[in-house]
């Protein structure tokens, strides 16, 4: 559709339109607010990186100017994703775990060996895939050993990364016992051995959040599952406090670790957490797989977050004493985002799919607009983003996505499956992180794509050599 020019309207002080940065038309938009809007012919400008104003196109062309404009040809705009958990150092060895089936090689031997050039190499590549997917951000729960190996990778990429401090705990021995496959002598040994050094880790990426206008944010995090003291805890959360940021920790991967811990501690192990004064409003429990009904409205009570991993959760269903809750909280008003954890069986643009199936097979299904917010506005908040990102809102960061109109699945008849759900990389057409095209025709045009691959290639074939892993 031809832009109007002729039609912008003079405001009455100066005369002349309102000039912004860009003006996106010719779309549908999802907002994905608090309205849940879907805003048919409609348009977005944007300026200093924000949505200046959304509103039907003629409405926006009648006030705004802009020497860039992005026709959107009738396609869905809607928020860019977030990926609210990741191991993104582990992302080169998605296949290699087949390999290590029947030797004494575990994943704990990989993440050992992983030198600054492999995280480096391991976060551009899956920077590449998240974007052409259709994600802006992604947040790693401190399994980056090396923060400023990845940390430049936002800017050379054009996404945001929200990172914390490496393996914080201070007891190790947790995770060896209830996880050995994780596990090695070399991986531990670079874990802190004490609560002092635990405690003088804490913290460390905090400085990230003095450039409001960073594509890189910090958290405080914590490893969990039982590696962290109440004392170590309590001061993460006071941390966080301070800062206002989130607190993060694992808890829940495996329901049989969790029922363990609460034989030992006489009591659930949220109502422990509630005892000893430890749930905040700035906490987020990663996974949860083990949720009791009546442990959901202490949950949204405290305002406590969660982020769901479908595919671990699918790994566990069949366990005793796994009961997810996922779409209960969600619709108790605990904020849920979806997460990928290790993207070991599916692509980034499939995790709609698994979320889906995760939440058929737990016998509560979700609907496809539940998994649309959980995966933009939902995994904003678990991070303490969903003041600036997550929905299209003005005043918010203008991240979002285009979708092809001429994509097989883009019907029309249900906006989130088509784009959450079914929507894969092929449609996606643009993604705009600040206000800037980072994606054009479904090519990441700040990336030399060939280059990414062949380094991450050449990082995960020389990790696997140093550990005498074959293939």
């Amino acid at each position: 559709m031809p832009i109007p020019t002729a039609s912008f309207a003079r405001s009455p002080e100066s005369g002349r339109p309102e000039h912004c940065d860009l003006i996106l038309h010719n779309a549908r938009i999802l907002t994905v607010d608090a309205n849940d809007r879907v805003v048919a012919g409609g348009a977005i400008a944007v300026r200093n990186g924000r949505i200046a104003a959304l509103d039907r196109q003629e409405r926006i062309l009648a006030t705004y100017s802009s020497d860039e404009l992005f026709d959107a040809k009738g396609g869905v705009v809607h928020p860019g994703f977030i990926d609210a958990h990741v191991h993104i150092s582990q992302y080169t060895a998605r296949s290699v775990l087949p390999l290590m089936e029947g030797t004494s090689i575990t994943m704990g031997h990989w993440k050992g060996e992983l030198t600054p050039e492999d995280e480096y190499a391991s976060a551009r590549l899956a920077a590449l895939d998240y974007l052409k997917c259709g994600y802006t951000g992604f947040v790693d729960p401190g399994t980056i050993f090396a923060p400023d190996a990845v940390a430049p990778v936002a800017d050379e990429a054009g996404i945001r990364i929200w990172l914390t401090d490496p393996y914080v705990a201070d007891n190790a021995e947790a995770l060896a016992e209830n996880l050995p496959e994780l596990t090695s002598q070399s991986f531990l040994a670079r874990w802190p051995r004490s609560t002092h050094e635990a405690l003088k880790r804490l913290g460390s990426q905090l400085f990230r959040n003095s450039n409001r206008d960073s594509l890189v944010k910090a958290f405080v995090g914590l490893y969990g599952e039982a590696t962290d003291s109440p004392e170590l805890y309590k001061a993460a959360l006071d941390l966080a406090s301070d800062h206002g940021v989130r607190l993060q920790e694992h808890l829940g991967y495996l329901p049989a670790f969790q029922l363990k811990r609460e034989k030992a501690l006489g009591r659930p192990v949220l109502k422990w957490f509630e005892e000893c004064g430890l749930l905040a409003p700035h906490v987020t429990f990663i996974h949860m797989n083990l949720v009791r009904e009546d442990e959901i409205s202490l949950l949204a009570r405290r305002g406590v977050r969660v982020v769901w991993c479908p595919w671990g959760q699918l790994q566990m269903l069949g366990q005793p004493g796994a009961d997810a809750r996922m779409v209960e909280l969600q619709r108790s008003d605990v904020a849920v985002g979806i997460a990928s954890d290790i993207p070991r069986v599916a692509d980034f643009d499939a995790l709609g799919t698994l979320a889906m199936s995760a939440a058929a097979a737990s016998g509560r299904p979700a609907s496809p607009s539940e998994i649309l917010r959980m995966r933009t506005i939902g995994a904003a908040a678990t991070i303490g983003a969903e003041e600036e990102l997550g929905s299209l809102e003005p005043g918010k960061r203008a991240d979002f996505v285009v979708r092809s109109p001429t994509a097989s699945v883009n019907f029309g008849f249900d906006p989130g499956l088509e784009t959450a759900v079914i929507g894969g990389r092929d449609t996606v057409d643009a993604v705009f992180v600040g206000g800037r095209q980072v994606v054009h025709a479904g090519e990441v045009v700040s990336l030399d794509a060939d280059a990414v691959v062949a380094e991450a290639h050449r990082s995960a074939h020389a990790l696997a050599s140093r550990i005498a892993l074959g293939g």
